[in-house]
């Protein structure tokens, strides 16, 4: 990762960002849930799912409110992670 200044050319550290599927396939091991019974759940393909887990599909508002019900962890949560993994990308493109 490159360096990014502030306007005073101070370096901002910026965290690295996880993509959230990375997050919620630690969470489905973890609770041993089945991916065909969580796809079901949250009414998606199971491709779709296994898609969001490599980090090739985002959360959407939609998808993070499904989640919610499904696991009881705050669609909040699951939107500050794909906005942090989508801030860091858009940081990554602009300092390249």
């Amino acid at each position: 990762m490159g360096n990014v200044f502030d306007k005073e050319g101070n370096e901002l550290r910026t965290p690295i960002a996880f993509h959230p599927g990375e997050l919620l396939l630690e969470e489905v091991e973890e609770r041993k849930l089945k991916k065909s019974e969580l796809a079901k759940a949250l009414r998606i393909q199971p491709g779709n799912l296994t898609e969001l887990f490599k980090g090739e599909r985002n959360i959407s508002a939609r998808l993070a409110v499904k989640l919610e019900l499904a696991l009881g962890i705050s669609a909040e949560y699951w939107l500050g992670l794909q906005s942090a993994y989508d801030l860091y990308n858009a940081r990554q493109l602009e300092h390249a």
